[in-house]
This record gives C-alpha cells, structure tokens and sequence, in this order.
C-alpha cells in the first residue's frame, strides 16, 4: 500500500467514524474516556465536547499531549478481526477562544453525531480541539504505517 492510500485509509477513519477513545495524562495516571467527535475535513484537527468539570477536561489543561484510539472493529470481532484497522492519533489540545469558531465547530460536532446535544447543552461545557501531530494505523494484525503531521 502506498503512502498516500495509507494516509487516505487514516482519513477515512477519522472521517466515517464518530467514537473514539481519548487518553489523557493526569496527576493519578492515564485516564481514558470514550468520546463522540468530529474531524476537520483533512484531519489535522478532531473536535470533542466535554464537561469543564471532568476529569479529561482538568487533565488537558494541566498537560495538553493526548493520544486518540479510532477503529472499525464493529462488525469484524467475529470471522473478520484479522481485518480490523486501528488509528492512534496523537495531539495537542490547543483552546478555542473565538466565539464564531467555537460556535462552527460545536456545530461540526453536533451535525456528526446530534444524539449528544442535548447532553452537551449546558454552559459547562468546552469544546476539546485536539491538533493532530502524528498517525498510527495498524491495519490487521501485521501491517503499520505511521505518518508525522507537518504544522
């Protein structure tokens, strides 16, 4: 596989998925939370909605460096597992603080997955914007491709 079809596989994953398990790294140790997201259309930025109360949201302020999982193992857990294809994305949580940005991206977020808006109403809430810095895919149980992200 190519290059450029492996980092077209890694957008695809990002992008036909809306679930994602966020690490974060807190005073106590790794804290791992399940999450919806959205991605930015080239995947350079995954936006999450969270409470400012949360444990995820203390530990991305204390320490910005967070990893991503991203997988399609749904349906494959039986006879396809070998098919299974798994992205670790790592990031930084960089802020948003531009009331038209924050308002475009919580609209990004809710237009991809809109069964959590009326769990993220409440004023809170932060959006989580995560700047994509590299790419993990592991794709079945032998093959790899990693790619760093250029600022």
């Amino acid at each position: 596989m190519t290059s450029e079809k492996q980092l077209k596989t890694c957008l695809d994953l990002i992008h036909n998925s809306n679930i994602l398990v966020l690490a974060t790294q807190g005073e106590d140790g790794v804290h791992t939370s399940l999450m919806a997201y959205a991605g930015s259309d080239d995947g350079s930025e995954i936006y999450m909605i969270s409470s400012k109360n949360s444990r995820k949201w203390q530990n991305i302020t204390r320490n910005p460096q967070v990893s991503m999982l991203i997988d399609d193992r749904e349906g494959k857990l039986g006879v396809r597992r070998s098919q299974i294809k798994a992205l670790t994305v790592k990031g930084t949580f960089i802020p948003i603080t531009a009331p038209a940005e924050r308002a475009a991206v919580y609209k990004l977020i809710t237009d991809a997955v809109p069964e959590i808006t009326s769990a993220f109403s409440e004023n809170d809430n932060e959006i989580i914007r995560i700047k994509t810095e590299s790419l993990l895919l592991l794709d079945g149980p032998k093959d790899s491709y990693y790619c760093s992200i250029s600022s």
